[in-house]
């Protein structure tokens, strides 16, 4: 059963990964509290991921996506209270639809948006953001930027929880940043590398190092970005042997570093 959920993941991914829609205008929206938001000057220039969600309040699809909670437990994890890596944006594509509508209240809505969430929401009229490039297909659309070029990347509508949209965004290799694993670039000046094999595995992994001096950290993390494995790996050339048996199957995190370097590599474990 593992074996199929992996797979369709695997799938999920796959396809999300190359729905590219170009590269993403620049745009200036003004939030339901009052705060302007500009996506190149304020998140992508800054090195940061951008989740644009966008989401009518009279459709069900978009309601059910809305209620799991998936975006709003990344903003909570990844956003500027969490390890500030990414900002998410919420936007109303319908220009007739009222503050009184996101906020549940008389027809044309599903309940009231605002509940439970506290990333800036986005009700506009005429509308500023154009729909055949951040909406092409359909309600919801859950676009996910790479800062470096500004690319659309990623459409995460379909995945329902926290832990699916981390696995998906980790999985897109977006400029290096990992969710939830501070700095995971290797560092240029200090020439290191990791060698992890065999990748994929059962649970099994050898790793090897190359180019770090002295005493160097050995971590493994999971998707959510919590330590699940530690080791200290002694001197130069010294090689690891982890065992995730007991894991789950699915995507890790491995990051080597001393006091010049920092590697990180993935870890798939199959079953």
């Amino acid at each position: 059963m593992k074996n199929l959920g992996l797979l369709v993941m695997l799938c999920l991914t796959s396809l999300m990964t190359s729905a590219q829609f170009g590269t993403a205008p620049d745009f200036t929206v003004t939030d339901i509290d009052g705060n302007e938001h500009q996506l190149y000057a304020d998140i992508l220039d800054q090195g940061l991921i951008a989740v644009v969600e966008i989401s009518a309040t009279w459709c069900s699809n978009c309601w059910n996506f809305h209620q799991s909670q998936a975006l709003q437990e990344l903003h909570e994890a990844f956003g500027p209270n969490g390890t500030n890596q990414l900002r998410v944006i919420f936007y109303e594509p319908d220009p007739n639809t009222t503050l009184a509508q996101v906020q549940g209240m008389g027809g044309g809505t599903q309940g009231d948006w605002t509940d439970g969430v506290n990333y800036p929401i986005v009700n506009e009229s005429p509308l500023s953001l154009d729909l055949n490039i951040w909406a092409p297909i359909s309600y919801p659309t859950v676009n996910v930027l790479r800062p470096s070029d500004r690319e659309i990347v990623l459409n995460t509508f379909s995945l329902l929880s926290f832990e699916a949209q981390v696995d998906a965004i980790n999985g897109a290799d977006i400029d290096g940043i990992v969710l939830g694993v501070a700095n995971t670039a290797e560092v240029a000046a200090g020439q290191a590398n990791v060698d992890v094999y065999p990748n994929p595995s059962l649970g099994e992994f050898v790793v090897e190092l190359n180019g770090f001096s002295g005493v160097a950290t050995v971590e493994v993390h999971n998707i959510v970005g919590r330590k699940v494995w530690t080791s200290i790996a002694q001197s130069e050339g010294d090689i690891q042997r982890i065992d995730l048996d007991a894991f789950e199957a699915g995507n890790y995190l491995i990051s080597v570093s001393d006091e010049v370097n920092k590697v990180t590599r993935r870890l798939t474990i199959l079953d």
